[in-house]
């Protein structure tokens, strides 16, 4: 079983929750979606089914925090390959 957790004002970012019932786990994935590409999972926190509302609102926090550190991450390099195109490597 999922759900689909919107962040608002990031329409290329959001949480899924996985129900999984053989693991006894619920599993938040941060995903991101880069232009033109399927969703990429950025992060990824496991709970146990024992779970409450407190729990599943501190989850969907950690997730969103980690997920901003590591986009920042994603962007930096994606900006640094946009950049670099050729890299020439002379013999000595």
């Amino acid at each position: 079983m999922k759900w689909i957790v919107n962040i608002e004002g990031k329409v290329d970012q959001r949480i899924m929750v996985v129900f999984d019932p053989m693991k006894e786990e619920v599993v938040f994935l941060g995903q991101f979606k880069p232009h033109n590409q399927p969703w990429v999972i950025f992060c990824e926190e496991r709970y146990t089914m024992e779970i409450d509302l407190e729990a599943i609102q501190n989850q969907l926090s950690k997730v969103v925090r980690v997920m901003r550190e590591r986009l920042k991450a994603y962007n930096n390099l994606a900006e640094g390959f946009t950049v670099l195109k050729l890299i020439a490597v002379e013999e000595v």
